[in-house]
């Protein structure tokens, strides 16, 4: 029986969620800048409802970006900690694809549905990315995660004419926009087929990665595909 712990803190949202076999325990607080507080008390929490230890666990899943620095590091940290510690492979995933199926699963959208998440990077950008819900359950990239201006942001809603744009809207002024963060429930569910198809990594092989709109604060790191 898989064990999976997935840790979620890529914006103002903190979530843990903890697969056990077919069985999915989780935990979520909209409580900004209190992620340092919650996160390894809602692990403990995930745990101790499961009736089991974080030696028992087979894996573990994070978000690495784009999204707030500090919140990144803190669950980034979490899961670095574990790994090394528990000697435990890791999936990280956008954190814009795990709000693609945070939106899929609360809107109940169909298979061929296009998703564009966005966060509000501020100073008038924004990170974007766009993904298309596939028959098994899953995303394809339509277009990989940027930074982009908010003009952009907007044209690029024009051409692919999704069924749904989520996330941080700031000052973009976008018509019907749902406002969600992403859920560790659904990190969960993306890294789960991915451990079974071999696909974890080593904590060692796995960086943030950062999207900033200036040069002042621009930090680009980057893993392979997954």
């Amino acid at each position: 029986m898989t064990s999976v712990l997935a840790i979620e803190t890529s914006t103002s949202a903190c979530s843990v969620a903890l697969l056990v076999g077919e069985s999915v325990i989780s935990r979520y607080s909209e409580e900004p800048r209190s992620h340092t507080k919650l996160v390894m008390s809602m692990v403990d929490q995930v745990l101790a409802r499961a009736s089991i230890k974080a030696i028992d666990l087979d894996g573990l899943a994070v978000t690495l970006g784009p999204g707030s620095f500090t919140g990144l590091r803190i669950g980034f940290a979490t899961i670095q900690g574990l790994a090394f510690g528990l000697d435990l492979p890791v999936v990280a995933v956008s954190s814009l694809q795990v709000m693609a199926q945070t939106a899929a699963r609360k809107q109940g959208l169909e298979v061929g549905a296009i998703i564009m998440p966005i966060l509000d990077a501020r100073m008038g950008e924004f990170n974007c990315g766009c993904y298309r819900l596939e028959s098994n359950g899953q995303f394809s990239v339509l277009m990989s995660d940027q930074l982009l201006a908010a003009e952009l942001v907007l044209a690029l809603i024009e051409k692919y004419q999704p069924n749904a744009v989520v996330g941080e809207g700031g000052q973009l002024e976008v018509t019907g926009l749902i406002d969600l963060y992403p859920d560790a429930v659904d990190l969960v569910s993306i890294a789960e087929p991915k451990f079974a198809q071999g696909m974890a990594q080593s904590i060692d092989s796995i960086e943030l990665i950062y999207l900033r709109g200036t040069d002042a604060w621009q930090k680009r790191k980057r893993i392979r595909a997954i």
